[in-house]
């Protein structure tokens, strides 16, 4: 498990790292106050982080290029915790966050593995993490998913986007490396395939209510990426 993740942190720091020369592209062509809806993959995902806007403290766990946090703090909420294991997620997201001018609302930091189990219980009112649960061992989900119940206050609401399902079995038939939900491009996890019941039923081990709706990404005919809204 530990050599997959540490394989994945390597990727995805590679993945999301910005050069000069895209960051002054991104100085030159960006409105800091128009441009932020295009930030997200759809507009309902936009819709989805609406229902945090009036939270007191979210936290936006895997943070990637830092697009949520934005969209957030442009949608008002008082303060956002944006985290992420790759160092170069946090370069582009710092960045990014200087482009829009939403820097002071948004606080960004480097974390390993551990840092969410380690978190204050109760201190987040709202809590944001997309593309995470999906692209790890699913043990690292599970903590991420329990851990989430315990960091978050009675009345928070807890939002996770993940991909869509694709059959494992039909994937290995295709000549790709699967180990039971867990499917590998070049020796790399790329994706921890649940369908939308089993990753329910992990979420109803702590939380009482759980919606699901779908969304695609740009250039894709079929909606069926996932939004679990979570509720104690």
């Amino acid at each position: 498990m530990q050599d997959d993740y540490q394989k994945l942190v390597v990727f995805w720091n590679q993945s999301l790292k910005i050069n000069k020369e895209e960051l002054d592209q991104a100085k030159n062509s960006i409105n800091p106050t128009k441009d932020w809806e295009s930030l997200a993959p759809s507009p309902k995902l936009i819709d989805a982080l609406k229902i945090l806007k009036d939270k007191e403290h979210v936290l936006d766990y895997g943070c990637g290029n830092g697009w949520a946090s934005i969209v957030l703090a442009k949608l008002g909420c008082k303060r956002i915790t944006a985290v992420e294991v790759a160092p170069n997620a946090v370069g582009t997201t710092k960045c990014y966050l200087e482009v829009f001018g939403e820097g002071k609302r948004v606080d960004v930091k480097v974390i390993d593995e551990a840092w969410i189990k380690n978190q204050v219980p109760r201190q987040y009112d709202g809590f944001y993490c997309s593309n995470v649960i999906d692209v790890i061992p699913l043990a690292m989900a599970k903590d991420i998913i329990s851990s989430s119940y315990q960091i978050t206050t009675p009345n928070a609401k807890v939002i996770f986007s993940t991909n869509y399902y694709i059959d494992p079995l039909k994937m290995q038939e295709r000549g790709f490396t699967v180990k039971d939900s867990q499917i590998y491009i070049d020796g790399i996890l790329r994706l921890n395939s649940l369908t939308d019941e089993e990753w329910i039923k992990l979420f109803k081990e702590y939380y009482k209510e759980v919606e699901v709706s779908y969304f695609a990404w740009p250039g894709e005919n079929k909606e069926a990426r996932r939004i679990f809204i979570l509720s104690k």
